[in-house]
């Protein structure tokens, strides 16, 4: 129950007969059909993620009849299935990963880009999430979400609308990342990106070769130069030593090629070992603009700098203006001062 009130969607309330009844009952009259990438998902829990709404009722015992005498009521819990559509058009999605790099002596990363993307292939329209979770997303084992993001076209409002078009990155912003000599992440497998200030020299090593004797490697194997931003398929059965870190080549089950990458609406490449991300970012796309942090201390100087103006246009203002004030006051002593002469002449006239 503090799950469901935490609004993460459960049941695990049910016991383990109850919970079969509901999962069969909800693909029966759901008329779910399963493919064979479901394998190896449980049954229950695509059921349970399919569930968009819980609703808990506490009904008392004068609304019912029971025959137990300590019963106060009864706790009644609903729950809300969206099953989903079988011809409706598919969404490609994909996780994004961002990685600190090097540029202009700075170690930088893109801000602000979603966590993960899809896309229709037919009428190019899209859909982000930032925080999936939030939405009650699942888009790991299974991709479903209790609330739809706003679907739209592509455009040219957003950084990552720039990358997709190949257009220059104007709307793209960064934030500065803690210096370090490298940095490595995994993406699948045996599929990597690393990032370096410069090019890293490395060695292709047989994993076996790579246990017994380091001297005897570093003679002996391939040398591998990794770019400032390279991605990197280890080979089954070899270690990618670097000066700080190894890949392993690990083995693999899936049948599937390892590294494609799709460029300018083509294949790009296919089973390589390393491929120079760099050398296709610097050709291709400017880089960005402006530091995010940068960005905002800017405009927040402008602003300072704005106020100050409005500020000493006021006092400039007010200093003119009081001269003026007092040549005002002083017509008007004048002016009365003039007219009480008159009345006390007119006076005069009349009594003589």
């Amino acid at each position: 129950m503090t799950k469901i009130f935490r609004n993460e969607l459960n049941l695990d309330f049910l016991l383990p007969d109850d919970l079969r009844k509901v999962v069969y009952n909800v693909a029966d009259e759901g008329i779910l059909t399963f493919h064979h990438y479901h394998g190896s998902i449980p049954l229950a829990q695509i059921i349970t993620n399919l569930l968009v709404r819980q609703q808990a009722d506490f009904v008392p015992r004068s609304q019912y009849t029971t025959e137990n005498s300590q019963e106060i009521g009864r706790l009644i819990i609903t729950n809300f299935f969206a099953v989903p559509q079988q011809d409706q058009m598919p969404f490609y999605t994909y996780k994004l990963l961002t990685i600190p790099f090097f540029h202009d002596n700075k170690t930088i990363q893109l801000a602000q880009m979603p966590r993960y993307w899809a896309i229709n292939p037919a009428d190019n329209t899209t859909m982000e999430w930032h925080n999936p979770e939030e939405s009650g997303c699942n888009l790991q084992l299974m991709t479903t979400c209790r609330d739809t993001p706003p679907i739209r076209t592509i455009s040219k409002d957003s950084c990552f609308d720039q990358i997709i078009e190949r257009l220059p990155l104007s709307r793209c912003q960064t934030i500065p990342v803690p210096t370090a000599k490298y940095f490595v992440q995994q993406l699948r497998d045996n599929f990597w990106i690393t990032s370096s200030s410069g090019p890293m020299h490395c060695m292709k090593i047989p994993t076996t070769e790579y246990a017994s004797s380091m001297q005897h490697i570093w003679r002996k194997n391939q040398e591998i130069i990794l770019p400032p931003v390279a991605l990197i398929n280890v080979t089954e059965g070899y270690t990618v030593a670097c000066p700080g870190f190894s890949l392993v080549g690990r083995p693999v089950t899936s049948n599937s090629s390892s590294l494609v990458i799709l460029y300018n609406k083509g294949m790009l490449a296919k089973n390589i070992s390393v491929m120079n991300v760099h050398r296709y970012i610097t050709e291709n796309m400017t880089w960005f603009k402006s530091n995010m942090v940068d960005q905002l201390n800017n405009t927040l100087r402008d602003f300072i700098r704005e106020t100050n103006a409005v500020s000493t246009l006021q006092t400039s203002l007010s200093t003119r203006m009081w001269p003026f004030g007092k040549l005002n006051f002083s017509w008007i002593l004048f002016g009365l001062s003039a007219g009480l002469l008159y009345y006390v002449y007119r006076r005069k006239r009349r009594n003589n």
